[in-house]
């Protein structure tokens, strides 16, 4: 089943779940999403891998403060958010780590900031979950399969 169709067929499930009033079945298979990516969402946090992508002392800070979520939302899919709050500074830019790139001032003049890339790779949150996208696929059409015979047994 190709990405598109498995879509469709997610939201073809979801919304007969929601028709027939299965809130019980719609928590099981977003449960089974959530497990299912839950490897790579680990993975995209852990210090080994991140050290792979930037500065290992960068790595150890970024590790601690990192939350990674999954959200699989029964209209829209399956999402996995990043997000490195810290305190009264607004976070820690993910986005801008994925692209490979890390701003600082220079000797703490925070009215100077500049670029590094030295010592920077890109795609630390990208690469993972790309890595780990069929067994999330197969994962999600399992969970499907068994929510669906389950549904069909129940009506």
């Amino acid at each position: 089943m190709d990405l598109i169709a498995g879509a469709q067929a997610f939201q073809i499930l979801a919304a007969h779940l929601k028709e027939a009033g299965e809130g019980g079945l719609r928590r099981e298979l977003s449960k089974a999403v959530r497990d299912g990516v839950k490897p790579a969402a680990d993975q995209v946090k852990s210090v080994s891998h991140l050290r792979q992508y930037m500065p290992d002392r960068y790595a150890d800070i970024l590790a601690r403060d990192l939350v990674v979520h999954t959200r699989a939302g029964i209209g829209s899919g399956v999402n996995v958010i990043a997000r490195a709050p810290t305190l009264g500074r607004g976070g820690r830019k993910i986005r801008q780590r994925d692209e490979g790139r890390i701003t600082h001032p220079l000797f703490g003049d925070r009215q100077h900031w500049y670029v590094q890339t030295a010592g920077m790779e890109p795609r630390f949150f990208e690469d993972p979950l790309e890595r780990a996208a069929p067994q999330i696929r197969d994962s999600l059409l399992h969970a499907m399969d068994h929510v669906a015979d389950e549904l069909t047994r129940r009506t």
